[in-house]
């Protein structure tokens, strides 16, 4: 059976690449190190963000101590908001992968932009929806995927660019999903022995990428 990515992007929804612009300085903005935890799961919320420099992590935590990857942000997307909504806890972590700078957008924040921008109520809809989706298939997968597994399904979920190259280092793929430099390497070059990757400098090339999805979906 096939299996369904875990990242999640705005472009995957078909909104405007600028959607979330209103946001940028709508809220308090703040700078974090790399590595900083944005908010934990089983927190209140009492806003959401906007990223608006760097690249932030979210997980799940399992009480055994593993973490799921859930998704990995980067600079204009939004994140938190389901809980800035429902007004439950957290139902995952976010952490930084890099520095990055945010804007925390609370209830007046929000309301101003709905204000001057009334189109953001349905594109939020829209991503909420989005984001529903991604959470039940994670309920949905009731295993880990092998290292290997895990690197190739994130490298799939990371493309979004036209010309099928993702910009990272092995450190900052082996600290999103919990796994040393030395495995992603190993892994890479292995991919890119079999021709699926090209690797450069702080990039990965995708090759292949129907042959990347069907090595994940095996079983």
């Amino acid at each position: 059976m096939e299996y369904q990515y875990e990242y999640f992007l705005s472009q995957s929804l078909d909104l405007p690449e600028d959607v979330w612009q209103p946001f940028a300085k709508a809220g308090l903005v703040r700078r974090y190190p790399r590595g900083k935890l944005l908010y934990a799961q089983g927190e209140t919320a009492e806003c959401f963000y906007y990223l608006r420099a760097g690249r932030i992590k979210t997980y799940l935590s399992s009480t055994d101590g593993n973490e799921r990857l859930l998704t990995v942000y980067k600079q204009g997307d939004i994140l938190g908001e389901a809980a800035f909504f429902d007004g439950q806890p957290r139902v995952s972590s976010a952490q930084l992968l890099t520095n990055a700078e945010v804007a925390a957008i609370d209830r007046p924040a929000l309301e101003a932009c709905l204000i001057e921008t009334p189109s953001l109520i349905f594109s939020l809809l829209k991503y909420l929806s989005g984001t529903v989706r991604m959470l039940s298939t994670h309920l949905d997968t009731t295993s880990f995927l092998p290292a290997d597994k895990r690197i190739v399904r994130l490298l799939l979920n990371m493309d979004a660019r036209s010309d099928h190259t993702i910009a990272g280092t092995h450190e900052e793929i082996g600290y999103a999903l919990g796994l040393s430099r030395v495995t992603v390497s190993r892994v890479l070059n292995a991919l890119a022995k079999k021709g699926w990757v090209a690797l450069g400098y702080r990039s990965i090339r995708l090759l292949q990428r129907d042959a990347l999805k069907a090595y994940i979906s095996e079983p």
